[in-house]
């Protein structure tokens, strides 16, 4: 191994470290080695609230009313608003205020934050001192949960829960998402040593540890480093929380990014005890890994990139590992590029574009801020954010420029190296086996261990049954329908209780008629004279409906008598949003009859699975209930209604269960022309599901977001794929590989590529067990590459298209 790889190794280990190894170390030490101490909820000491102003005039008026209404002791919370030379309106509505108690300090002249509170802790004389943001809004509780923790005299400073009020764009859910990560690591921290910083917006020092700090100090990080230096604890309390706005765009978060690394690492070498292990133990290894090594993360990154490129030429031993690892940089560096198009013309944008563009903003404004302060300059002026065009222009330029130059030079080494590309394929070709190795036969494992360790145990009712429409969406359904309405007046269910609602969407046969026939008996039709889609009918009559439950099921599935009340009973638990049930196919006549029972008893096991840990990927189609309260209309051309439908309402943090139960039964009379126009169909919604990212779980979910990785995405690319597999597979053989096992593959794949063929023309040989699974598994593959193309190019349909 020579040099170059011995550095290589050791940042890649750093790397995966800061970003993967800490929080799960850290989650480890925080429950092995929890500190504990003392909290009083009746203790109640003397409190100021010392609120910091520049030019507030939008939000102070909310943020005295919120002071005032606090749930602490009137005579003991005293309310200070410091004003930073504020020249708009904000001093007069404090004045507005005097008669509350609520006192104004003015600065002379625009100083800083930070200057102003050393103004402010002069004349402070309680014994605690909570500081907050004009744009914070307490919850009632907030102070009482933040002061309880000083009745154990080892506490120093106690820093509450920021909740973001999500903005409905890529920066807002972006910084929502970095935030819930952030928020975890805070958590833990605080039960194995200290929670590294302080928050502006909510937190709380006992004002005898407080210590004049230069103006260039960013208060909230710097005191409590000087908290901890002398001995206390810092803890993090989630139930003190406020809400408060992100900055909503990419502009502003760079500029605010910037401003906080600048002024933290000038902090850090203000109070260099915090470093000392000697001095203050393990806060000292949660500094380091949290914060000092991820703000020279890009630093980091930008070696690792270049000792990849390096490693390509230098012929080593690891060249084909060179080769793969720079894949990501490729991806990461075109994705964050069009993420970066997108923010600046304001065209909509993706998660798949808006999260790389996201993290490169991050690394960029931390080693910007570094760099700043090196030269010896240090932000200490703050403003509140709003739009400065300057700033936001010169952040489009940097990430612009960065992005390019990256790109090109990654882009550039690949195509230099292109000769030398045989002696990468058989570590790719490697790669893309494990990958499609773990999609089939390593999720499943993984999802049983989860479900065994980890089951969701809910209450179940059986008699206190809630309100339940069964919402039937049918188009030209004249074959099925009177069986179906005929089945649903059967099935067992308090009558006072239970409704029938077909919606027929613009059909243009005899299925209104006989739906109509049906209404004397309890059945309510909503006809729509034009067909516009499933999902814009289901829009249309959800609006219309006042049930507690909403069981959504297609026209020609047959329901079990008792399927409903299995349905309806996990619905006790109100922590319980989707379950989601069994269909189980008949399709005797079809040729391919036992491989597609094969690959659906696969699929229901899977299911499973993920609804005993209450996190079901997508529910199905034709027999699944929701809370109606909990349904949030989808775009009217989404294509899998059933999994963005299900999906919204797991995002916003409920159950999602599968039910084994409850039986449906739907019959498949569509040969396989037909049936690869429908996987087809689906695989197209699931590129549209990534495109918009409808009902993808946050990185709050983590492990929502694992299934939905590992079950839909890796599903819905597997045969793009296996097709790249199976080039490099001949590409490997056609230049006389020697490798044993992917000549295996080799041969493997020719043979079922044979049978494959062999099923396709003589159709009698499908019902054989082996021939039909490999006809129906490159079926699939087909239809994922169709679908792959149909999704990218947007040419899926909406409207219902009947197949048989």
């Amino acid at each position: 191994m020579q040099f170059h790889d011995i550095v290589y190794l050791l940042l890649s280990l750093l790397i995966i470290y800061i970003y993967v190894g800490y929080p799960v170390l850290l989650w480890v030490l925080a429950r092995l080695f929890r500190q504990r101490h003392y909290a009083d909820t009746q203790y109640c000491p003397m409190v100021t609230l010392v609120i910091s102003a520049f030019n507030e005039e939008k939000v102070i008026r909310d943020k005295l009313f919120n002071a005032l209404q606090l749930n602490y002791p009137k005579e003991k919370l005293s309310i200070m608003v410091v004003s930073d030379g504020s020249t708009d309106a904000t001093e007069s509505i404090v004045q507005e205020f005097k008669d509350s108690g609520v006192k104004l300090l003015r600065t002379s002249k625009r100083n800083g934050k930070t200057a102003g509170l050393n103004q402010a802790l002069q004349i402070i004389d309680s014994e605690i001192v909570v500081f907050s943001d004009a744009n914070a809004l307490y919850n009632v509780q907030a102070i009482r949960n933040l002061v309880k923790h000083f009745a154990d005299q080892r506490i120093g400073y106690v820093v509450g829960h920021a909740r973001y009020v999500e903005e409905n764009n890529a920066a807002g859910k972006s910084e929502r998402g970095y935030w819930d990560y952030e928020i975890r690591l805070k958590k833990w921290e605080s039960d194995f040593a200290s929670v590294v910083g302080g928050d502006g917006a909510i937190y709380a020092i006992r004002t005898e540890l407080w210590q004049p700090l230069n103006e260039t100090d960013i208060n909230d990080f710097v005191n409590p480093l000087q908290i901890i230096v002398k001995g206390f604890r810092g803890i993090f309390e989630p139930n003190a929380w406020c809400t408060e706005r992100p900055a909503g765009d990419f502009g502003k978060e760079f500029k605010r990014k910037k401003r906080i690394v600048n002024r933290s690492f000038n902090g850090i070498l203000q109070v260099p005890g915090c470093l000392n292990p000697l001095k203050v133990g393990r806060f000292s290894f949660l500094i380091l890994s949290h914060k000092i090594l991820r703000w020279f993360s890009a630093f980091l990154l930008c070696a690792h990139w270049l000792l990849s490129i390096y490693g390509l030429f230098a012929q080593g031993r690891f060249v084909s590992f060179y080769m793969i690892m720079l894949g990501p940089y490729y991806l990461i560096f075109l994705l964050a590029l069009i993420g970066n198009y997108q923010a600046e013309t304001k065209t909509a944008s993706q998660p798949l574009f808006y999260y790389p563009y996201y993290y490169f903003l991050v690394i960029f404004s931390a080693a910007y801020g570094i760099l700043l302060r090196l030269r010896g300059v240090v932000i200490y002026k703050w403003q509140t954010v709003r739009e400065d065009r300057q700033i936001i222009e010169n952040r489009e330029s940097i990430t612009e420029r960065i992005l390019v130059v990256a790109l090109f030079v990654s882009l550039c080494s690949l195509i230099i190296y292109l000769p030398l590309y045989i002696d990468g394929a058989p570590f790719f070709a490697y790669l893309l086996a494990v990958l499609l190795a773990y999609t089939y036969f390593g999720f499943p494992c993984i999802v049983s261990v989860f479900a065994a360790l980890k089951p969701v145990h809910n209450k179940v009712h059986e008699n206190n049954w809630p309100s339940l429409t069964l919402l039937i969406v049918a188009y030209n359904e004249e074959a099925e329908i009177r069986n179906k309405l005929e089945n649903s007046l059967t099935l067992d269910y308090p009558h006072d209780r239970y409704r029938i609602v077909v919606a027929s969407d613009g059909s243009t046969d005899s299925t209104n008629d006989i739906i109509r026939e049906f209404e004397n008996r309890g059945v309510s039709p909503k006809i729509y004279s034009e067909n516009r889609g499933k999902i814009a009918a289901i829009n249309q009559t959800m609006a219309q409906l006042d049930s507690e439950l909403v069981v959504l099921s297609d026209a020609n599935v047959i329901y079990d008598k008792s399927a409903l009340k299995q349905l309806a009973r996990h619905f006790e638990d109100e922590r319980v949003g989707v379950v989601s049930g069994r269909v189980i196919l008949t399709n005797e006549s079809l040729s391919y009859s036992e491989a597609e029972k094969s690959y659906y008893s696969f699929e229901h096991y899977i299911q499973h699975k993920e609804g005993q840990t209450g996190t079901l990927v997508g529910a199905d189609g034709a027999m699944y209930a929701i809370r109606r309260r909990l349904f949030s209309p989808p775009a009217e051309d989404t294509i899998l209604d059933d999994f963005v439908i299900s999906m919204q309402i797991c995002c916003k943090g409920y159950l999602a269960l599968h039910e084994n139960k409850a039986l449906g039964y739907e019959r498949n009379d569509q040969e396989i022309d037909k049936e690869f126009r429908r996987k087809r169909r689906i695989i197209a919604g699931g590129y549209q599901v990534l495109r918009r990212g409808q009902g993808i779980p946050g990185f709050s979910m983590p492990v929502h977001l694992l299934y939905f990785f590992s079950h839909k995405v890796l599903r819905w690319i597997s045969g793009p794929l296996f097709i790249l597999f199976a080039v490099v597979l001949i590409f490997q053989q056609a230049f006389g590989g020697n490798d044993l096992f992917l000549t295996c593959c080799f041969f493997a794949f020719a043979i079922s590529a044979i049978l494959a063929g062999v099923a396709h023309i003589w159709t009698g040989t499908r019902k054989n067990p082996i021939f039909g699974l490999i006809y129906y598994q490159y079926m699939l593959i087909l239809a994922s590459i169709a679908g792959c193309w149909k999704g990218i190019i947007k040419g899926q349909h909406v409207t219902w298209r009947k197949t048989s």
